[in-house]
């Protein structure tokens, strides 16, 4: 298996079916990759929604854990040499596999891929962010070594901002490859977490107190 997708579900039955065609619909060998949905406790009609999908996905329902959690449910089920994160209200180009892989099919030496992408507002506008600044980036669309990532422990579970801490202490010690396009869409939610400045506040203090080496690099993580 050459790549895993791991989409991480709570309560998105209104988001959930184009997040999931979104990364059936990859122009890539249908063999070479899967699709792992974890449904974190949702209350809503994701899981039977989920349910339809039949054998197009795996499917692991878990008690609601946080989107943390569910994402490293995911990381330690797959089965893929490569693991890349979807969001359940985000969703791909059909490229974007296609092109990541090349890349660290080809360069062993990086460890991570990344892209720029899309992002939506509630009101839907659309704007391209840059990723060339590193800490542009979001959980979402960023493909990993599953070797490496797992050698960290996958994701820290129990502060605000992981994939910011990921890139903290692993800053010195991987290798990523920026991939200058476009490649997934993100769409921001007042209502999300990092919808709320208060949250968002104590998740950057943490990293600080986290990485006191790293303020600088802390400063360059996008405006939510």
């Amino acid at each position: 298996m050459k790549v895993s997708v791991i989409i991480r579900v709570y309560n998105a039955e209104k988001t959930i079916r184009k997040a999931v065609a979104s990364a059936l619909n990859q122009d890539f060998p249908k063999k070479d990759f899967e699709i792992i949905i974890v449904n974190d406790g949702s209350t809503d009609n994701s899981l039977e929604i989920l349910k339809s999908y039949k054998k197009k996905i795996r499917l692991i329902n878990q008690k609601n854990q946080g989107a943390v959690a569910a994402a490293n449910r995911g990381f330690k089920e797959a089965r893929g040499n490569y693991i890349i994160v979807l969001d359940a209200d985000d969703y791909f180009e059909t490229n974007i596999l296609r092109e990541m892989v090349a890349i660290l099919d080809k360069k062993p030496q990086v460890d991570f891929i990344y892209s720029d992408y899309y992002e939506k507002s509630k009101e839907g506008e659309i704007k391209l962010i840059s990723t060339k600044n590193i800490f542009n980036t979001v959980a979402s669309g960023i493909m990993f070594r599953k070797s490496k990532f797992k050698k960290e422990g996958f994701y820290r579970e129990d502060i605000k901002f992981p994939e910011y801490d990921l890139l903290l202490k692993t800053q010195d010690k991987w290798q990523g490859h920026h991939l200058a396009k476009p490649l997934f869409y993100y769409n921001r939610k007042e209502e999300s977490l990092t919808g709320d400045k208060k949250w968002v506040k104590t998740a950057l203090a943490e990293l600080r107190k986290l990485h006191p080496k790293k303020l600088e690099e802390i400063k360059k993580i996008r405006k939510y």
